[in-house]
């Protein structure tokens, strides 16, 4: 297949569906404004916020995979990141009663291997679409987000709830701005 048709598909498909990363970004934004708020949230709350959230991202993930699945070669990466957000969410409404070490090492080894995959997305898109920087700093976020959940676990739920917060105002902003970008690509 030539080259400039890949781009013109990939381009296009990122410009008919750039509501997608919209949703993921609005839900981050959800999540941040949520865990900032209610700080004092019992760990219940913040387990269904977190689950919740996971569980979203996934869908709208495998969604946008089976979108492009006929025009990026490499559309099951971001299958993978989906399902991947899914089971997580899912396990976290499985175990509600899961101890603050657990979620906190659930969550971290989430976002690590969701951010690498995001990374190899981000460098695979560089090919096709400028702006893709966007969901290279997705991926930056969520791997450091990760380190930090995984090496300061006994940290508390505060600490966690503000990394929580943080998280998703990052994630939110870069995902509504990627969809604006990808929004305004040629048709």
């Amino acid at each position: 297949m030539d080259a400039s048709l890949l781009n013109q598909g990939v381009a296009g498909g990122l410009r008919r569906y750039w509501w997608l990363f919209l949703i993921r970004g609005l839900f981050g934004l959800a999540l941040g404004v949520v865990a900032l708020v209610f700080p004092g949230a019992t760990l219940a709350v913040a387990v269904i916020f977190i689950g919740a959230y996971l569980i979203v991202d996934g869908v709208v993930t495998v969604a946008k995979a089976v979108q492009v699945f006929r025009s990026d070669a490499h559309w099951w990466v971001l299958l993978l990141e989906g399902i991947l957000s899914i089971a997580v969410g899912l396990a976290i409404f499985a175990w509600p009663g899961l101890s603050i070490l657990s979620l906190a090492f659930l969550v971290g080894y989430w976002a690590i291997i969701s951010g690498v995959l995001a990374i190899v997305t981000a460098v695979r898109l560089r090919k096709h679409v400028g702006g893709e920087w966007f969901y290279l700093l997705f991926g930056i976020v969520s791997v450091i987000f990760g380190g930090f959940v995984l090496f300061a676990p006994t940290a508390g739920l505060v600490y966690l709830v503000l990394m929580i917060s943080i998280y998703g105002f990052v994630i939110g902003v870069t995902m509504i701005a990627l969809a604006f970008r990808a929004r305004s690509l040629p048709a």
